[in-house]
């Protein structure tokens, strides 16, 4: 009896052991799944491994990654580099006396249950249709804890890009929420540029800018222009929309390209839901989505996470715009405006060489509004009309049909045949040479066989030609 109930205990013992074993293993590839898309609060020990996964979502890629740039002249999105997002320019301090009204001390990170995420979700109303999962609840840990203080600045920095992007957005009619995306392509940087090319608030790819109309050259690179690079973004997005029908859809369209999305609706079974398809797409779409809705939240919710704005303190309070014709460089204009070189690089990023070139159009500089009375007394050429205008039409010949005012003069037309000349036609008919060349604003007495001539003769001998 005694072996038999040792050899019982000892078989349960065996089980257990190897339950646990496969639970163990399950857990394993569990994490491991879950951390090709988002860092875990409760994972610090794998932050190093997740982190590399996370190298390839294109938008966010070096929040994670510390490479630098082998081209130190071509802006890369280091960690460095979007943790100066709010840019050297600026002197942006958090504000000690502000208060959060929950009674967070200043430093502390927060963090909620599930249940209370998924109830604040619920009560966010949006066209987006906004989900709270696993995936997005990785991601309001990241921007809510591990990058809090890169979400203070980008929320702070919002108040420069935020105005002009929700009025671009409401005459669209497009959901307000879009404009979260700055966040995740560029940390509200104007001038940011990804290891794929993708450049400006919106990261742009050359290709798609030059298909949606920005120009791009030498001198300018309208990607890198908020006004411009936005309502490129938003009709692209917008258009997106129209093919999906579904805002994430849309969103995993602008960042992979329509023809990712599509091959994942196939290995899909033809979903057209973001959630099903997701498992098919690169991995930095995997992660897109995600940390889009997570932006989102956190920017609806920020005093619940103890997120503290910190808003720039720039040396100017308004802009304005003013037409320059005329080629100039940004050091001597400086100069004239008494200001800093980075202030006009900073309100005018689309201008890469920091010149402003000659153009029929003219270039809509950006300006203090302080500035402007000192830029129109200073600089008054510069907004002078087109500077070959004046060259050009005095050297221009201005070519005019003649009509004869007199009623007793009528129109014939007379074909060149070969062999004619011009002084052959005027004696035939009895006129000028320089009558034939007023009536048919010619500059000379060429002709050609089968030119057709307007000669005006009188009427009493129109009959007889």
């Amino acid at each position: 009896m005694e072996d038999k109930s040792t050899y019982y205990f000892l078989s349960l013992s065996l089980v257990f052991i190897f339950l646990y074993s496969c639970s163990e293993v399950n857990r394993s590839i569990s994490s491991a799944d879950i951390s090709k898309d988002s860092l875990r609060r409760d994972e610090p020990q794998a932050n190093a491994e997740v982190e590399e996964e996370l190298t390839t979502f294109d938008t966010i890629i070096s929040m994670f990654a510390e490479a630098d740039s082998e081209d130190n002249t071509t802006p890369i999105l280091t960690a460095s580099y979007l943790d100066s997002a709010a840019n050297n320019l600026f002197y942006a301090q958090i504000d000690t006396l502000h208060q959060n009204p929950y009674g967070f001390e200043e430093n502390e990170l927060v963090s909620y249950p599930d249940s209370v995420y998924r109830k604040r979700f619920a009560n966010m109303t949006s066209k987006v249709n906004l989900v709270f999962n696993e995936q997005v609840e990785n991601f309001i840990d990241l921007y809510g804890i591990r990058k809090k203080e890169l979400t203070e600045r980008m929320i702070g920095k919002s108040m420069l890009y935020f105005p002009f992007i929700e009025q671009a957005l409401m005459e669209k009619d497009l959901p307000q929420e879009l404009k979260y995306l700055t966040m995740v392509e560029s940390a509200l940087h104007a001038d940011a540029r990804s290891n794929m090319e993708a450049v400006g608030l919106w990261q742009i790819r050359y290709r798609t800018g030059k298909w949606l109309g920005l120009e791009i050259n030498d001198y300018l690179d309208e990607r890198r222009d908020p006004y411009a690079s936005t309502r490129a973004a938003l009709n692209y997005l917008d258009r997106l929309h129209g093919i999906y029908g579904s805002w994430p859809m849309a969103l995993a369209a602008y960042n992979s390209g329509p023809g990712n999305v599509n091959k994942a609706i196939v290995r899909a079974g033809g979903s057209h839901d973001f959630w099903r398809i997701r498992e098919y797409l690169p991995a930095e779409t995997r992660s897109y989505v995600p940390a889009f809705m997570a932006l989102v939240y956190l920017n609806h919710y920020p005093q619940e996470h103890n997120i503290r704005p910190v808003f720039p303190e720039l040396p100017f309070q308004a802009v304005d715009t003013v037409r320059v014709y005329h080629e100039v460089n940004f050091d001597e204009l400086a100069e004239s405006l008494e200001m800093q070189e980075d202030e006009l690089e900073f309100l005018n990023p689309a201008l890469i060489k920091n010149i402003i070139p000659s153009s029929r159009a003219g270039w809509p500089l950006v300006l203090p509004m302080h500035k402007m009375a000192t830029f129109a007394k200073n600089n008054q050429s510069l907004t002078a009309s087109y500077p070959l205008k004046d060259e050009v039409r005095s050297s221009a010949q201005v070519l005019r049909e003649v009509v004869p005012a007199s009623d007793k003069l009528k129109l014939l037309e007379h074909k060149v045949v070969r062999g004619q000349t011009m002084d052959g036609i005027s004696k035939r008919y009895g006129v000028s040479l320089r009558q034939i060349r007023d009536w048919n604003a010619m500059k000379d007495n060429i002709i050609r066989s089968g030119q057709t001539l307007k000669i005006y003769v009188p009427a009493s001998k129109l009959a007889s030609y």
